[in-house]
């Protein structure tokens, strides 16, 4: 979603376009956004007399809530090596709920669980080279 516009910067695109006659390339320029912007402020003016950003309408709500939430949460305390794609579908699978990957991983977040990475491999065999020899065996 974009930034909303600050309602002071909206109130001074309205200024301008009103008290100083100014053009949207104009206005634009002067206040640093864009003519999109200028011009659906004003559009917005214009329809409702107010520059106050359209009420936000939500969303899709996660079906990983209440009890299906809880669910998740015994599903990673039975299988605490399970990767996203495993819980997901066990979750499917088990709650016979339709969900996605992505909204497993972020329930898992509201759920406080980080994000599970695995250990480093091994470090080489291969002795790091020296910066201050180039790379060479320093003289014995």
């Amino acid at each position: 979603m974009p930034w909303a516009t600050d309602i002071r910067l909206r109130e001074a695109i309205v200024r301008a376009w009103h008290e100083e006659k100014l053009t949207y390339a104009a206005i634009a320029s002067l206040l640093g956004v864009g003519e999109a912007t200028v011009s659906r402020v004003l559009r917005r003016h214009r329809e409702t007399a107010s520059v106050a950003p359209r009420a936000h309408r939500g969303g899709n709500h996660s079906p990983i809530r209440g009890d299906t939430a809880a669910a998740l949460e015994q599903l990673v305390a039975r299988m605490p090596d399970a990767t996203i794609d495993e819980l997901t579908e066990a979750l499917i699978d088990g709650e016979r709920v339709a969900t996605s990957r992505s909204s497993v991983m972020r329930a898992l977040q509201r759920l406080g669980y980080s994000r599970k990475k695995r250990p480093s491999s091994p470090s080489s065999e291969t002795p790091r080279s020296d910066a201050l020899t180039g790379g060479r065996s320093a003289p014995g």
